[in-house]
């Protein structure tokens, strides 16, 4: 099957002529060199605006990631500071419960 299908291929030779619907060929009435300079002038058109949109991509996936990583370290930072704080907070109630206690029964003597 597959080689009928690339035996009709073979046997037809593949142009990019203009056609019409009933397969005659269309006469152009501009000159060739007119439709050369027509279509590489849209060629490069299509190139420039497909750097610029490739470059585009790039510039804001560089963007994302660096977004990112900005986020994981603030991220990162937080929770060390979150660990701190509660590190400070438990200091904080033993030194308020020494405090009490010392209030409580006077000043202690140390031997």
């Amino acid at each position: 099957m597959a080689l009928e299908i690339l035996d009709k291929c073979t046997e037809k030779e593949i142009r990019m002529d203009a056609t019409n619907h009933d397969d005659q060929t269309v006469k152009y009435k501009s000159p060739p060199w007119a439709q050369r300079w027509f279509l590489q002038r849209s060629r490069e058109n299509w190139k420039n605006k497909y750097m610029q949109v490739k470059t585009d991509a790039k510039r804001l996936e560089n963007r994302v990631s660096d977004v990112s990583k900005s986020r994981e370290k603030w991220r990162e930072d937080a929770k060390q500071l979150s660990e701190r704080v509660r590190e400070l907070e438990a200091e904080i109630a033993a030194l308020q419960e020494q405090l009490a206690a010392e209030k409580k029964d006077g000043p202690v003597a140390d031997a």
